[in-house]
């Protein structure tokens, strides 16, 4: 019994898409879908709060409107200087997006998916 309650299904990306919020906090993107995507950031996202993200999936440039969903601890990553950052996990939906920016998500998800080389659908 398939649990996945999202309008559309997520597709994981390539390690190491990056984008920014706000053009001054940097993301990691994990996986996409035309409504939504998962990132990783390293402060805190209120849910119900929306950001301006910026990105690139796949070689197509994205900007859009993105409202976080949730967030939540995600884990450690190492930082500059030997020691630790806790890395937070944030769930975001898009909203109010433009038929040029729909066609861009689809044509990145398309993309990648027809080329098989860094998107994987999840299941």
């Amino acid at each position: 019994m398939d649990n996945d309650k999202r309008r559309t299904p997520r597709s994981s990306v390539a390690k190491g898409t990056r984008g920014q919020l706000k053009s001054t906090i940097p993301v990691e993107i994990l996986n996409l879908s035309e409504a939504g995507l998962l990132l990783e950031v390293c402060s805190t996202l209120r849910p119900g709060s929306t950001y301006d993200l910026s990105a690139s999936f796949g070689g197509v440039p994205f900007s859009g409107l993105v409202r976080v969903t949730r967030c939540h601890a995600g884990g450690f990553a190492a930082d500059d200087r030997g020691g630790r950052l806790l890395i937070y996990r944030a769930g975001g939906e898009f909203v109010g997006l433009s038929e040029p920016q729909k066609l861009g998500l689809r044509l990145a998800l398309s993309k990648k998916l027809a080329s098989g080389a860094s998107l994987k659908r999840l299941s």
